[in-house]
């Protein structure tokens, strides 16, 4: 462990110089080429390689001249349990039955098994869909708060392979049902792992990869609860209890903010909000010659690194407004840092004018989707800055996937905080070791930074806070 650390402050060291360069291209690739390089083991969350990138985000942070937003420092520590789920006994039982593990996959969001057994009482929800564009809710009539929902595998309606997480799919009858209240999604598979909805491989990769829970648990941390695929022949109506016997390990991991005060004595009370998670999903012990280590250069060094870039730029040139800079951990986990930082807010969210969130911004072939939550004129000023700057800034690409559950605007939009997100989309190296950076297009990179900075400028220089109209699909616990 101290040789890797030995060797990460060198290769920290040597990126910090880099960084220096006067081309913000150049500085693009040093913060990328650091934060993806195998050194940093994927920057799990918590792990020693996130650990790592934490004292690089803080060193350039305060190279730049952004003070730090944390009592004196940047970052804001939390604890994460974890456990590997190759060692834990899950045991199923519905009615008083033990399901035979062969006819399930328990996939744990976010649930610490310290808490106990999770004792439901099942209500069934049909497909489990809720779509206002083709007008379908499946809750509509139900009361599912604190309860098991049940939704079977598929739609009224031809699937599309490509949509991962649309409506009529795992992860989206899942978020549908955890933000109703829900505390575990039942899906009915009859093939637990595969079939027409090519999810062949996804609940098994999902099953085996690390769980991860924050301590002292927080109520609604994500808008995913665990899932329990389940085949149809083992259902039954009633209720369900699900035990999970392991050992757990406890871990610190850390938020990174950066403050840089506004000019205006009035003004820099209220802030321009700046993120991007900096974490990844670490590393896994494979075979001999296979890749273990997930790099994450798209997802999320690519919008680390224009955050960064971002704060260098308004710590030369403050707005009137303050601007508060934060690169949460635990994203790919469960969005647990910002989680964290919204039960623990270091800026009331009152004061917060809009928020900018950068994520897997690296492959823009000329284009990025421009996201906006909460007021639908920010996506018109996004596409009059792609303009000014040379880039197409277009729709969101998969509106049925409520890309606001999912990332760091989560948390603040439920506190009623406009929001806008830039994203270049999803691409077959996503979640894969295969996501390094080589493959970034970094000129293209530096356009969305341009293109953010042309965005929020006249937010920082006193532009009207952005009246916020929460969408009708819109839900929160």
């Amino acid at each position: 462990m101290k040789t890797l650390v030995a060797v990460a402050a060198i290769l920290l060291c040597g990126c910090a110089k880099q960084a220096d360069h006067g081309d913000p291209v150049a500085r693009l690739r040093a913060d990328i080429g650091f934060l993806a390089s195998d050194a940093l083991e994927g920057r799990g969350t918590p792990s020693r390689g996130l650990d790592i990138a934490a004292h690089y985000l803080e060193a350039e942070l305060k190279k730049a001249g952004a003070a730090p937003a944390v009592n004196g420092s940047y970052l804001q520590k939390y604890r994460v349990g974890s456990y590997t789920p190759s060692q834990a006994k899950v045991t199923v039982r519905i009615n008083g039955k033990t399901v035979d593990p062969r006819q399930y996959v328990f996939i744990n969001f976010g649930y610490d098994p310290a808490n106990g057994p999770l004792k439901l009482a099942i209500v069934d929800a049909g497909n489990g869909i809720v779509d206002e564009e083709k007008k379908v809710d499946d809750y509509a009539s139900l009361d599912v708060k604190g309860k098991a929902v049940v939704a079977k595998k598929g739609a009224p309606w031809e699937l599309d392979n490509s949509a991962v997480f649309g409506a009529d799919r795992a992860m989206g009858k899942l978020i549908a049902a955890t933000v109703r209240g829900a505390k575990l999604l039942v899906y009915l598979s009859a093939e637990l792992d595969g079939g027409e909805e090519a999810e062949a491989g996804f609940f098994s990769q999902m099953k085996n990869a690390g769980v991860g829970f924050v301590r002292p648990n927080l109520a609604h941390a994500s808008a995913l609860n665990p899932m329990l695929v389940l085949k149809p022949e083992a259902y039954a109506a009633g209720g369900i209890e699900i035990a999970i016997d392991v050992p757990i390990t406890e871990a610190e991991a850390s938020n990174v903010l950066a403050h840089i005060e506004g000019t205006d004595a009035q003004l820099k009370e209220e802030h321009v909000l700046l993120t991007a998670h900096y974490d990844h999903i670490g590393s896994h012990a494979l075979p001999p010659g296979q890749d273990g280590i997930w790099n994450g250069a798209d997802d999320n060094a690519s919008g680390t690194a224009g955050v960064m870039e971002l704060a260098r730029r308004i710590a030369r040139s403050p707005g009137k407004r303050s601007t508060l800079v934060f690169f949460t951990s635990g994203e790919d986990r469960g969005i647990f840092g910002s989680a964290w930082y919204a039960a623990n807010p270091l800026v009331p969210a009152d004061r917060m004018a809009v928020q900018f969130n950068l994520d897997m911004i690296g492959r823009s072939e000329g284009k990025v989707q421009g996201v906006p939550f909460g007021n639908e004129a920010l996506y018109e000023e996004g596409v009059a800055a792609g303009k000014a700057k040379g880039l197409e800034v277009i729709p969101d690409q998969q509106p049925s996937w409520r890309l606001v559950y999912l990332t760091d605007t989560y948390h603040f939009a439920r506190q009623g905080v406009a929001s806008f997100f830039f994203f270049t989309g999803v691409h077959p190296d996503y979640h894969q070791p295969s996501d390094t950076a080589d493959k970034i297009r970094y000129e293209e990179l530096a356009k969305i930074v341009d293109v953010t900075e042309q965005l929020a400028r006249p937010y920082l220089d006193g532009k009207a806070k952005p009246e916020v109209k929460r969408p009708v699909w819109f839900r929160t616990p």
